[in-house]
């Protein structure tokens, strides 16, 4: 399998997602991208909006996007505030926790 893997950095926000959607953009060509949340720890909802988009637009081209680990706690706090755990579908949950309990 192709598998291209694009690390974050420390911050994805507003201020530096065009940066990380290039990165994104130049792993279409891979069947499995893997996104490296190793060093994430500033996030807003940019960064999930664009990581949502990119999985619709894999599965409807039969590729697939991972995280490397489950969500940062950083991230994981960002999402049940904005409503997204409440509202998640199993597959949701298993993309961005990867088998962790949310609370």
């Amino acid at each position: 399998m192709n598998r291209f893997e694009v690390a974050t950095g420390p911050s994805q926000t507003v201020r530096s997602i065009a940066e990380f959607a290039v990165r994104l953009r130049e792993s279409a060509p891979a069947e499995c991208v893997v996104i490296d949340v190793a060093e994430l720890s500033d996030v807003d909802l940019s960064f999930v909006q664009l990581v949502e988009v990119a999985r619709r637009d894999a599965l409807l081209t039969g590729k697939t996007i991972q995280l490397s680990a489950p969500a940062p706690e950083r991230l994981k706090s960002l999402l049940e505030r904005c409503g997204y755990v409440a509202s998640a579908t199993p597959d949701d949950l298993a993309f961005w926790f990867q088998g962790e309990i949310v609370q």
